[in-house]
């Protein structure tokens, strides 16, 4: 029997098993994506760690796909509300979607951390907050872009010219009002989007890039985020 211990963990997701019990999805530091089960911790009433985006130290045991933590310590919880919680669970369920099972991938671990404390803590704008994670995101997974050279020259993109971005292959030359700006793609090669043309062009670029890999199932994060904004406009 394979036993883990004192690893750090996320709370992707969770569901109800049996009577008492729940299945924990965690993002872990060093063993990936992990389905756990958790005994007996709806007895409890006075609540138990195992929150939705909540961090951990985690234990388990077991070989199989899904293992029985044997240990689970909360070391923080996210408080979100609104638009930050639709987005926490965005990157909850990118992460679900996305990442394979056992597939240890340490930086990936860090950024979700670090957006879940930005959303949390409010002292990032959501939007970098989401872009960020999704560049990571897709570098991790091996489908990442260069946004600092044209993909047909391999000249250095110019920041006062504009360019399409070529599905896997990356962005050529394109003088058209369409394209993307060669100053947003710079800044987000630098991983820069303090700036309303980085965001709004890499929120177009990384959907599209994430598309053909989430298939046609919908994000159920998006439609909460959109009943969101929904609700805020009926209000005004």
């Amino acid at each position: 029997m394979n036993r883990v211990t004192d690893e750090p963990a996320l709370v992707l997701h969770t569901r109800p098993y049996r009577e008492s019990s729940l299945i924990a999805t965690l993002l872990t530091l060093h063993h990936g994506r992990v389905s756990a089960l958790a005994k007996g911790v709806r007895r409890t009433r006075r609540g138990h760690p195992l929150q939705t985006l909540a961090k951990l130290t985690t234990g388990w045991s077991g070989r199989s796909s899904l293992v029985t933590l044997t240990r689970f310590e909360s070391t923080s919880q996210a408080w979100l509300k609104g638009d930050a919680m639709a987005a926490g669970f965005y990157v909850a369920e990118l992460i679900n979607r996305l990442v394979q099972e056992r597939e240890s991938l340490p930086r990936l671990f860090a950024g979700a951390c670090w957006a879940i404390d930005r959303l949390n803590d409010g002292t990032t704008e959501l939007e970098e907050v989401l872009r960020s994670f999704e560049k990571l995101l897709l570098e991790e997974l091996g489908y990442g872009l260069d946004f600092a050279y044209d993909a047909q020259t391999g000249e250095p993109i110019i920041a006062s010219c504009s360019y399409r971005l070529e599905p896997e292959q990356g962005f050529v030359y394109e003088p058209v009002e369409e394209a993307y700006p060669g100053s947003a793609l710079l800044d987000i090669a630098a991983g820069n989007f303090s700036n309303k043309s980085s965001r709004r062009a890499g929120k177009r670029i990384f959907r599209e890039c994430l598309a053909p890999h989430l298939g046609l199932k919908p994000l159920m994060s998006r439609r909460l985020l959109a009943r969101n904004h929904e609700r805020v406009g009926m209000r005004r």
